[in-house]
């Protein structure tokens, strides 16, 4: 649940038609690849049966500088139960060589049960430097040496270095080291193959994705109760599913699935504008019933 969250926070990208039906990396050999300069995609997450969440990033990207809009808030029941409502701006100077520099993260979410806010910055030497509230040492939190804090990403530009990476071949191995003003964790990829999706009223996409697995890896920042408790053995893996959209040279979320001992959530696109174009168009009424299939 926590990477769900993390991935869109994350945390968390051209057809006219409605659904996607494109075979991950046939889109390179069939029309030129272009960049995508301008994204905005919806997200829902639904646990327990029932919608608990809505989600929409914004992307903005020239050549010098990628910028990420995150909004989320809890929606139905678990609004009335929880609310939370949370908004992250993250910003990143792209390098020479490609690879995304970090210069600003921030997130501030007020909910029924708490409020937090982060603000973080790089400076030249290349250190992230956080404000954050409640301050860390009030829920038995042990700080992060500035030496775990070199090298790494926000959680957003964590996911959205992945989303542009694009090439034929999915962003499914290897590791990212990320901080986020409090804590500092691993996420770890690994590659399952293409699976098809079917069509059903929780999501614009259909068609040929490609599953991956993610496993986060707690370094530093966390409380002593949980660094206590957490076990490599019991870390359930999250599962993400990218589809490459026809003549785009980035590899989007689709889907992804989690487990936390209270419920499993998923999380679905519900729409997807690439530079201004529809590739997937928002989620209208009912279509096909949910595919119950077992989880791999």
């Amino acid at each position: 649940m926590r990477i769900l969250v993390a991935a869109l926070a994350a945390p968390l990208l051209l057809l006219p038609a409605s659904r996607a039906q494109a075979q991950p990396g046939a889109a390179a050999s069939l029309t030129p690849s272009s960049q995508v300069s301008r994204a905005e995609i919806g997200f829902s997450l639904y646990a327990m049966g029932a919608k608990g969440m809505d989600m929409q990033l914004s992307l903005r990207r020239n050549t010098e500088d990628v910028q990420v809009e995150l909004a989320m808030r809890t929606a139905g029941m678990v609004d009335w139960a929880m609310r939370l409502v949370m908004t992250g701006q993250s910003a990143a100077r792209i390098g020479q060589d490609g690879r995304l520099q970090p210069v600003r993260y921030i997130t501030d979410s007020d909910g029924t049960w708490s409020k937090r806010v982060t603000r973080m910055s790089w400076g030249a030497d290349g250190l992230p430097v956080a404000e954050v509230f409640p301050p860390n040492d009030e829920d038995d939190r042990e700080g992060v040496p500035d030496l775990l804090k070199r090298n790494t990403l926000d959680p957003t530009m964590a996911l959205v270095s992945r989303v542009l990476r694009g090439g034929a071949t999915p962003p499914c191995d290897g590791s990212d080291a990320i901080y986020d003003g409090r804590r500092r964790y691993n996420m770890h990829f690994a590659p399952l193959g293409p699976e098809t999706l079917k069509a059903h009223n929780r999501t614009s996409f259909s068609g040929v994705a490609f599953k991956c697995t993610v496993k986060l890896e707690p370094v530093a920042g966390y409380s002593r109760k949980y660094m206590a408790e957490w076990s490599e053995k019991d870390e359930q893996p999250t599962r993400i599913w990218l589809a490459q959209p026809p003549g785009f040279d980035v590899w989007l979320p689709v889907q992804m699935e989690g487990s936390s001992r209270m419920a499993t959530a998923r999380t679905w696109i519900t729409s997807a504008t690439l530079n201004g174009q529809d590739w997937l168009k928002p989620v209208g009424f009912i279509r096909a019933d949910i595919p119950n299939t077992a989880t791999q």
